[in-house]
């Protein structure tokens, strides 16, 4: 497994993460055996562990991962997040999001719970999770943010953009003024932007800040594990994704046959990632994982890095729009 940092930090990490939010919920599937997902990232050499007070309830996302971690949490580099009220309902039934609570003072007590469950001492990256543009324009809040890093409370600040592929504005605005180690969005080889433009920012460009890509199959159009034909459980997250818009993604995916098979080493799967790692500014990708399987696999991929040759006509892939005419226009999520 190849590392990389944030930006100028300190702050090294595997180039494949573990998005820990698939332990407690099941909006991508069951998953039967979580601590087996966890012990499968730490033997592939997974170092970057990814979760949030809002996965499960009462924080158990957090919990979970520190009891199966056990005294390894304290070798490995753990994320979470803040700005979600756990305690409250969600907006709307089904898979909606709960209230925010920016209030700088919620956003302490906050830290503090996630580092009681999590059994730290200091947090190494604390991300805003999904926020509006609100709370990246109040200083007060990324005052009160900059004291806890002060206070050895956490190491390192980022913005988690969601939920939904989007938030320019928000994710520009964040690079443009706060003092962040990483900005994370929905990126894939299919659906490049924003993450492009992010990357392009300067404040990636000249090794500032570092970009983690989550949704990197593409909702799983870039695994094999769907097709055209494919129908999610009522409870699964992919059911509410716009159909046309799945299958648009489909097509693409099938003008990568270059990136994937026996002459090239590699999956589909592993090709998604790999492709993710062939940009500058990326630190690294979050795979949704379900299965031991899948972290095994995926975790690979950062031993089957793209060639030049590969990445540069996956670049012409994309302005090409991978040789599909969409059937739908995907408007990206704002609060502005």
């Amino acid at each position: 497994m190849r590392t990389r940092r944030f930006g100028g930090s300190d702050l090294e990490v595997s180039e494949v993460g573990f998005g820990a939010w698939t332990l407690v919920m099941p909006w991508w599937g069951e998953v039967a055996d979580p601590a087996g997902l966890v012990h499968a990232a730490l033997d592939a050499g997974i170092t970057f562990f990814d979760t949030a007070p809002v996965y499960g309830d009462g924080g158990a996302g957090e919990s979970l991962l520190a009891e199966i971690l056990g005294s390894t949490i304290h070798d490995v580099v753990i994320t979470t997040k803040c700005g979600y009220d756990i305690h409250g309902e969600r907006i709307a039934p089904g898979h909606s999001e709960r209230p925010h609570d920016w209030d700088p003072k919620s956003v302490r007590l906050q830290c503090e719970h996630s580092l009681h469950r999590l059994g730290l001492e200091r947090i190494d990256l604390y991300q805003l999770h999904n926020p509006t543009i609100d709370p990246i324009r109040a200083d007060d809040l990324w005052a009160e943010l900059e004291a806890l890093r002060d206070e050895g409370k956490v190491a390192h600040l980022g913005v988690a953009l969601g939920p939904a592929i989007g938030w320019v504005t928000e994710g520009v605005e964040a690079l443009d003024g706060r003092p962040m180690a990483s900005i994370q969005t929905v990126f894939n080889i299919l659906e490049q932007e924003p993450g492009r433009t992010f990357l392009g920012h300067p404040a990636v460009r000249g090794s500032h800040t570092g970009v983690i890509a989550r949704v990197p199959h593409a909702s799983d159009a870039l695994t094999g594990s769907i097709d055209r034909d494919t129908v999610f459980a009522d409870e699964d997250h992919r059911k509410y994704r716009n159909r046309e818009n799945l299958l648009d993604l489909l097509d693409k995916a099938a003008a990568l046959d270059f990136l994937a098979g026996p002459e090239q080493g590699r999956t589909l799967a592993q090709a998604a990632i790999a492709g993710i790692l062939a940009f500058d500014g990326i630190t690294t990708v979050l795979p949704t994982c379900t299965t031991p399987e899948q972290v095994r696999d995926w975790a690979a991929a950062s031993e089957r890095p793209l060639s030049a040759d590969e990445k540069e006509r996956l670049d012409r892939a994309w302005s090409e729009n991978f040789g599909v005419t969409d059937r739908v226009t995907i408007e990206f999520k704002t609060s502005v």
